[in-house]
C-alpha cells in the first residue's frame, strides 16, 4: 500500500490531516507502468491543477493539452495536495466553470478521468457536471454512492448510470466512457462497475449550458431528479486532480495505465 498525506477542504479552511490509505484496493507497483504513455488522441482537455494559486481571473485554470482551453476558478478555489502534485480543494460553493466549448457539443464517444477524494458522502455533492435538464452527463456522489449518470431527451432516448460505495477520505480514480453503439461504462481504480448499458445508437446532441467542477452549475438531471437554475448546489466537500477528457474511448488497458500511474502524464 501507499500512503499519502491529503488536506481537507472543511467550509472554514484547509486543513492538513493525517495520512490515509490512498485507495481500498492493493496497488500496482507504478514502476512497472512508467514508460507505458496515454494518448491525448481526441483529448479536449487535460488539467493538473499545478498552478501556484487560483485567483478567479478568466484562464487560471491551465489546459496541459496543448490546445490552450484553459478554465476558470470561482469563489476562492484553493490548491490542496493532490494524488500527484497539486489537487484543487473544493468547499461550500468554490470550483471551476468549465469554459471549454467543445462540451456544448454532440459527440458519439467520450471519456472522462477525474481522480478524487470526499469528506463528505452524505446528501448530494457533484464532481463533473456537463449539460443541463434535457442532454448530458455527469459524476456525483449522493448518499455515499458515486454515479455515472448520462441523459439524453430527458431521459426519453437514453436515461443510464452506474454506481460505486465511496468512503470519505479515500482516493478513488474515476473514468466514465460514452459510446453510442457499445454504451455507458464506470470504471473505479481501472475496473468496471458493471457491464456496458445501452444507449441505442444515438449520439449525444448538442447540450449548451454551464459545466462545471465541484459544484451543480446551473441546471442538470440526476438518476432521481432535474434541477434548474441552482448555480454553486451540491458542492463537494474534497479534492479534484488530474482531470482530462477526449472525444473518444478509452480502451480498458488505457484505463486501466491511467489508474497505475497515478496522474504522472
Amino acid at each position: 500500500m501507499k500512503w499519502i498525506s491529503y488536506l481537507c477542504a472543511g467550509s472554514a479552511a484547509i486543513m492538513i490531516l493525517t495520512s490515509c490509505f490512498l485507495n481500498p484496493h492493493d496497488k500496482d507497483s507504478f514502476s512497472e507502468f512508467h514508460n507505458q504513455s496515454i494518448s491525448l488522441v481526441g483529448n479536449l482537455i487535460f488539467y493538473h491543477f499545478n498552478e501556484d494559486s487560483y485567483t478567479g481571473l478568466s484562464g487560471d485554470i491551465i489546459d496541459s493539452s496543448g490546445a490552450g482551453k484553459n478554465s476558470t476558478s470561482v469563489n476562492g478555489l484553493q490548491k490542496a495536495e493532490g494524488i500527484y502534485g497539486f489537487g484543487i480543494g473544493c468547499s461550500g460553493s468554490s470550483g471551476v466553470n468549465l469554459e471549454v466549448s467543445e462540451f456544448d457539443n454532440a459527440f458519439t464517444e467520450r471519456t472522462i478521468s477525474v481522480w478524487f477524494v470526499s469528506f463528505d458522502n452524505s446528501a448530494t455533492h457533484y464532481i463533473f457536471e456537463e449539460g443541463g435538464t434535457v442532454n448530458g452527463i455527469n459524476i456525483y456522489i449522493e448518499n455515499g454512492l458515486l454515479y455515472g449518470h448520462t441523459y439524453k431527451a430527458n431521459g426519453g432516448d437514453f436515461q443510464q448510470w452506474h454506481t460505486y460505495p465511496v468512503e470519505t477520505g479515500t482516493w478513488y480514480h474515476a473514468v466514465i466512457t460514452f459510446h453510442n453503439n457499445d454504451g455507458f461504462l464506470l470504471y473505479i481504480n481501472g475496473v468496471p462497475t458493471g457491464a456496458a448499458l445501452p444507449l441505442g445508437g444515438f449520439a449525444m446532441p448538442a447540450h449548451g449550458n454551464a459545466n462545471g467542477l465541484c459544484f451543480l452549475n446551473d441546471d442538470s438531471r440526476r438518476h432521481n431528479t432535474v434541477e434548474s437554475n441552482n448555480t454553486g448546489a451540491h458542492p463537494l466537500n474534497g479534492i479534484l486532480d488530474e482531470l482530462a477528457v477526449w472525444n473518444r474511448t478509452l480502451s480498458p488497458e488505457e484505463i486501466r495505465n491511467l489508474y497505475l500511474r497515478q496522474g504522472r502524464l
